[in-house]
């Protein structure tokens, strides 16, 4: 169930930092030597993935003109318009299905930034149902009030949320994904559930979720808070 694709979901204002940076998209803050996306895209491209689809919205020119000045890095890059960056962020996946082809493929975050060597782990497992990278470290999380829960019996996800009671894992932002998570995306929109946990749970509920677990040697970090910026900006480099 190997995959050369990845979706990346850039289309949201990322108000909760946004606000404090002029408007600047948030996956265009500096990061390293270039962007929080730029980190993404090189990460992925050094892990194996060449083909990039990117859903952009919220000041989608500045994301277009920040790759297009850099030549999209030398990446084979697709951009999907989502006009409706204001709902939720299964709306941005679901807009992705034509240029998916049908095929499996990544699906990350444009403010997650993860290492290779977990990407990699996600990509080569040999498990045939849709998968989440599951960090189980979670005394060693940033903000673990902010993060999103995953509750599991071994490798099997069985509850998603930022609210769970309980919980063994946490979502590292990064998914392996079959084509059917659109059918369950489309199934959630017709009962007006928006998000991509929504769709998730009806994989959950048909026992089609599993996780790949981040290692030692692996790092994440979700950059969703002033702070968080500021931890990875300190740590993370």
């Amino acid at each position: 169930m190997n995959t050369n694709k990845v979706v990346i979901i850039a289309a949201g204002t990322g108000s909760r930092i946004v606000e404090k940076t002029n408007d600047t998209p948030k996956t265009l803050l500096p990061f390293g030597k270039g962007s929080i996306l730029s980190t993404i895209l090189t990460n992925f491209n050094n892990s194996g993935i060449n083909e990039f689809i990117i859903v952009v919205g919220y000041k989608s020119d500045l994301i277009k003109n920040y790759l297009k000045d850099n030549i999209n890095f030398g990446l084979n890059i697709t951009f999907v318009m989502n006009n409706e960056w204001l709902r939720g962020n299964g709306i941005s996946v679901l807009l992705s299905e034509e240029a998916t082809k049908g095929e499996n493929f990544i699906l990350s975050m444009s403010d997650h930034i993860v290492s290779e060597s977990a990407i990699k782990r996600l990509i080569a497992s040999e498990k045939d149902s849709n998968l989440l990278l599951v960090d189980q470290k979670i005394n060693e999380i940033f903000d673990i009030d902010d993060a999103t829960k995953v509750e599991l019996i071994d490798d099997r996800i069985i509850n998603i949320g930022k609210e769970i009671p309980d919980y063994n894992g946490i979502d590292c932002g990064v998914f392996r994904l079959k084509n059917n998570f659109y059918d369950a995306m489309r199934e959630q929109l017709e009962k007006g559930r928006e998000s991509i946990s929504a769709a998730i749970e009806i994989l959950i509920k048909n026992q089609d979720m599993h996780a790949v677990f981040t290692q030692k040697e692996d790092y994440w970090l979700d950059i969703d808070t002033p702070e968080a910026y500021k931890h990875g900006l300190e740590h993370l480099l």
